[in-house]
């Protein structure tokens, strides 16, 4: 592992890789090098040397610069929310920061949130997220793109929508979509407001 100096910006990718496969890669890469400011010094498929089976979470750690800073994997399991509480977001998180303080610092205990900017949905502290009004609406301006929203727009699964914290409240369905879970809809879920 390289030396973390605090003049560098750390960036990361989580990747979801089942039985020492990498799932979307591409897009992962994609998004990794829209972040850097030259090119990757680094290549993803042959930094990724996962030997255990099942599904893991791999975390790609790197700096502004593309050089590669650490590998991590760590076994997932997938975690259950069924209450959003909705928030203020005052910050900018376009790029996939390893520096999460601000979006600690929202989530401020809730269990889980949705982060609300200038009145409008943007993502929770760890997904996109998407509701259905004759088809599935993503918002057209979120916190982060992840890479499974992105797959998903590619594919026409997902239009991009400015959403309101009024349209999201009166949902009947919603869904959580990352690299690790996909798109998942969830079948409870409940909205708190926290303004």
């Amino acid at each position: 592992m390289k030396n973390l100096s605090k003049k560098s910006i750390f960036l990361f990718e989580t990747i979801k890789i089942v039985n020492q496969k990498p799932l979307n890669i591409h897009y992962h890469i994609q998004r990794a090098k829209s972040c850097v400011k030259t090119d990757l010094k680094f290549d993803f498929k042959n930094i990724l040397n996962c030997q255990e089976k099942g599904l893991i979470r791999a975390k790609i750690i790197y700096d502004e610069c593309g050089n590669l800073i650490d590998v991590q994997y760590f076994p997932y399991e997938l975690k259950k929310f069924h209450t959003f509480t909705l928030v203020n977001a005052d910050f900018d998180y376009h790029k996939k920061f390893l520096d999460r303080s601000r979006i600690d610092k929202a989530k401020n205990g809730f269990d889980e949130i949705i982060l609300v900017k200038n009145s409008y949905i943007t993502d929770t502290s760890i997904a996109n997220i998407a509701i259905f009004d004759n088809g599935w609406i993503t918002p057209g301006q979120p916190l982060l793109q992840g890479t499974c929203r992105q797959h998903l727009l590619d594919n026409n699964f997902l239009q991009l929508q400015a959403i309101k914290v009024e349209d999201l409240l009166k949902t009947r369905r919603f869904a959580l979509m990352n690299a690790m879970t996909g798109f998942l809809e969830l079948k409870e879920f409940r909205f708190e407001l926290h303004l």
